[in-house]
């Protein structure tokens, strides 16, 4: 018998694949929690300011965010899909 293995996201395991890993896997947003709530930003609007996203790690990536509002580093980073956002209705 034959089991399928889907890789679940664990927030206090580190995440290790680049972006570009991501993006093939169906995941085009990083996705921060910090004082104002979660905020997905796309990885295509990153690309514009950090040239070599492609081959940076989630938890490099992670590292660099910052809030707007208080500045300090994200609570918790995640990669994010459509599939992940509450109340997301498939067809």
């Amino acid at each position: 018998m034959l089991t399928r293995s889907v890789r679940q996201f664990d927030p206090q395991m580190a995440d290790n694949r680049t972006i570009s890993q991501l993006e093939a896997e169906g995941y085009p947003w990083i996705s921060c929690e910090c004082c104002k709530g979660t905020v997905w930003v796309p990885f295509k609007m990153l690309r514009e300011r950090l040239p070599m996203l492609s081959a940076m790690t989630l938890d490099q990536l992670g590292a660099r965010m910052r809030c707007d509002k208080c500045g300090k580093r994200p609570e918790r980073y995640y990669p994010a899909n459509q599939n992940d956002t509450p109340g997301f209705v498939r067809s």
